[in-house]
């Protein structure tokens, strides 16, 4: 089973009897096996076969965006050529030598890009498709300034005059013609390879920015997720805080009852209970009474016996 077919569609049948064919796909393409896996297929499965249909159409779009490259290259030399035999115009050798360092690291990204894309990494790839479009506008920047002086001005605007009769198609490299008539420019606009190599654009993009949604939706719902768990914490918190203020009251409470309870039952005891030092001394005054009273019934006895 083609896996691309699975996914999106076939490249293969893209570019057929074209000078971008990369031949038939021997592999089965049945709607009803795509259906089956669009339902019943695992999301770890679906990241898979996207991969390798991700790396298959941007290994595709990085060879147009070399064919691009390249028009585009020429159509600019060409240019300068016309320029040059106009008004015998030349760059300086600082000029010179700053536009072939441009020239240099415009073709190692697009060398990186396309690995980048091999490996399935579009974004970065992305990334420096950007640095290039840089570079580029840097190039064109230093050529216009290198012109100077009124004629080379009328010559640069004869050039870029010229330029505009012919210009790259930014999907499919193909030479265009300024201001053609429009049954030419539809025929391009439907000929397989533009459509074929913006149907592969759209379907990346497509792709990626599902993938990207996804990623934001996990991060909403981690963060979603967090702020839940800190607002749990803190009612939490709040409710063992209360909890701890109220037990902490109580217990001051009951240490206060307890206290004005024993000073209560001191004060009443205390009331209570006789003095032993008055028990005492009582208990010596009965004996002393009796004794007295003894001594005294012995004198009277002596005195009836004298009498």
């Amino acid at each position: 089973v083609c896996k691309h077919f699975l996914v999106k569609f076939c490249p293969n049948s893209l570019f057929i009897n074209t000078k971008a064919d990369i031949g038939p796909c021997s592999l089965v393409h049945d709607d009803y096996l795509k259906r089956e896996y669009q339902s019943n297929a695992s999301k770890q499965e679906k990241r898979q076969y996207e991969d390798d249909f991700i790396r298959f159409c941007q290994a595709q779009l990085n060879d147009v965006e070399k064919k691009i490259k390249r028009a585009k290259q020429r159509l600019e030399m060409s240019q300068i050529e016309k320029m040059n035999l106009a008004g015998n115009y030349t760059l300086n050798e600082e000029h010179q030598e700053r536009i072939r360092e441009i020239t240099e690291k415009i073709e190692k990204l697009l060398e990186e890009i396309q690995n980048l894309g091999c490996e399935g990494k579009v974004e970065e790839a992305q990334i420096l498709m950007k640095e290039v479009d840089q570079l580029k506008e840097e190039r064109a920047h230093i050529k216009r300034d290198n012109q100077s002086g009124h004629w080379i001005q009328k010559k640069a605007e004869i050039g870029v005059a010229q330029e505009k009769q012919m210009e790259v198609c930014d999907v499919c490299g193909a030479f265009l013609i300024v201001n053609d008539v429009q049954q030419r420019v539809d025929d391009h606009l439907m000929g397989k390879q533009h459509v074929g190599y913006g149907k592969l654009k759209n379907a990346l993009d497509e792709i990626m920015q599902k993938r990207r949604r996804h990623e934001e939706e996990k991060d909403e719902s981690r963060s979603s997720s967090r702020s839940l768990h800190d607002n749990r914490d803190n009612h939490h918190r709040n409710r063992d805080r209360r909890l701890d203020n109220t037990s902490s009251r109580r217990s001051r409470d009951d240490h206060h009852r307890s206290l004005h309870h024993s000073s209560h039952n001191r004060n009443k005891s205390r009331s209570r209970s006789p003095d032993k030092y008055g028990q005492q001394h009582h208990h010596h005054h009965h004996r002393s009474s009796r004794n007295s009273f003894n001594r005294q019934s012995s004198n009277n006895g002596t005195n009836n016996n004298y009498h």
